[in-house]
């Protein structure tokens, strides 16, 4: 066979061979790998069992020829070149099934003990001291070992004894064919147990499936409530309802902010209308419809300012935040400060900064973003603090985590309302009211922000003696 064919022969087999575990289940493929590599272990727990089995055949084997050799070595008389040996003093090897040759110092046979006398010499002899096997005349496989004959000092010839090996062959016949059906019924057993094993193990995937596969868009709130151990399959399974837990909360994002844009745009979209069809119900004045057409104005720079919102909400809360750097929160708040320290002087409200001096103020952020929930928590407190009062911004820092509170001496914010206070488009009663309260977004833009940041925002509120926010972010 030419290397080109037989290249493409093993391309079309492992071709073959990946098509073919590609349409095969998770459950198939589990006991294909698994029998496959335990037939490579048996296989191989059998090779070196009958290689240790048969190194100690003939370890026996050589032992029982060198006792063998020894006695013979004492009971072979040598007088006057001839050999002789007392029938009573060989019994003993024949019951062994010994035979042996006892050759002359010139090579010759002089004497054969046991059934030697049937069969001619070997050809191929091993060296002395030494073992071989081989094959008699007559098909009889043996095992020869030569051992020198000897007289105290004087070399008398040699011993070639031998013992047939067809009972430890057919023992290793025995083992071989036990081997040979005891692993494939292994196998086959163990393919049938691990099918079953499969099968009870990925019966909780199977459930896992059959729920997903119930769940969609319109309905995310079913959960994988499946009795699972802690293992792999049950973290999959907690996991997955996580996603889904996301994936619920997001839609429902998606869906109250459609309601809620809807909601706020029917206003000053009716007003506009309302506007509109006024100006043309009949001829007006050039100052009358100058006066309407800033209302109309007005109405648009409002569903602006909604959508402007709703996008930045949109995007934090979806993409999150990128490109971080350093940001100084300590000269950040200054710059906020005294941006709106005319707003307090307006508003005859005391405005004060804390900033504890050699301390790191240092986070990595956006500092644009930080800076618009800082402005915006900062109005909050302006906005609702009577005349006298007092907004407090202070800073401090507590080994990774740089704290910032706002707090100001308003009316404060009844303690049904606090859980409710960072929703979409949630405005509080009374001082929180639509006329002041903006669309109800900044504190939920805030929050977004700061939790892109790693951070959390929480708020603490006493009625008619204020309201504290704190804001926390990591250093790192």
């Amino acid at each position: 066979m030419k290397i080109g064919d037989y290249l493409i022969i093993n391309l079309q087999s492992s071709i073959f061979f990946k098509s073919f575990m590609k349409r095969t289940s998770l459950r198939t493929r589990l006991v294909l790998w698994t029998v496959a590599l335990e037939a490579v272990l048996l296989v191989v727990f059998a090779a070196v069992f009958v290689f240790v089995l048969r190194n100690a055949q003939n370890q026996q084997i050589d032992e029982t020829l060198r006792l063998g050799a020894a006695q013979l070595n004492a009971v072979v008389d040598v007088r006057e070149g001839q050999y002789a040996v007392a029938a009573n003093e060989t019994a003993d090897l024949r019951s062994r099934n010994l035979m042996a040759w006892v050759l002359s110092p010139d090579g010759q046979t002089v004497l054969t003990i046991g059934s030697a006398a049937e069969f001619p010499l070997p050809i191929i002899l091993p060296a002395e001291g030494y073992s071989l096997d081989t094959v008699l005349s007559e098909g009889t496989a043996v095992r020869l070992l030569r051992s020198p004959l000897t007289e105290g000092t004087r070399n008398l010839g040699t011993l070639i004894l031998a013992i047939p090996l067809r009972d430890s062959q057919a023992v290793m016949r025995q083992i071989l064919w036990g081997l040979a059906i005891a692993i494939p019924v292994v196998l086959a057993l163990s393919a049938i147990g691990g099918l079953f094993l499969a099968g009870r193990a990925l019966q909780p995937v199977a459930d896992i499936t059959h729920t997903a596969q119930q769940i969609n868009a319109a309905d995310l709130s079913q959960r994988l409530n499946l009795d699972l151990p802690d293992d792999e399959i049950g973290e999959l399974a907690h996991t997955l309802n996580e996603m889904l837990a996301r994936l619920d909360r997001a839609f429902q994002r998606e869906r109250q902010l459609t309601a809620d844009v809807s909601h706020e745009l029917r206003t000053p979209l009716g007003m506009l209308k309302t506007q509109l069809s006024l100006a043309r119900s009949r001829p007006r004045e050039a100052p009358e419809l100058l006066s309407m057409m800033n209302a109309m104005e007005g109405d648009v720079d409002r569903m602006t300012r909604l959508i402007e919102q709703m996008l930045t909400l949109a995007r934090v809360e979806q993409r999150g935040l990128a490109d971080f750097a350093p940001v100084a929160l300590d000269s950040l708040l200054r710059e906020v400060i005294t941006q709106l320290r005319p707003n307090a002087v307006a508003s005859q409200v005391n405005l004060q900064l804390e900033i504890p001096p050699k301390v790191d103020l240092t986070v990595p952020g956006d500092a644009e973003r930080l800076r618009q929930v800082f402005t915006n928590l900062v109005e909050n407190g302006l906005k609702y603090t009577s005349v006298g009062g007092k907004v407090t911004v202070a800073v401090s820092r507590h080994w990774q985590t740089i704290t910032v509170t706002i707090t100001d001496t308003g009316a404060g914010i009844a303690p049904e309302q606090l859980p409710h206070l960072f929703e979409r488009f949630y405005r509080a009663d009374d001082a929180r009211a639509r006329e002041t309260g903006g669309f109800g977004l900044g504190l939920a833009i805030s929050q977004a922000i700061v939790q892109a940041h790693g951070g959390t925002i929480n708020v603490s509120s006493e009625l008619k003696k204020g309201t504290t926010f704190t804001v926390s972010l990591p250093t790192g």
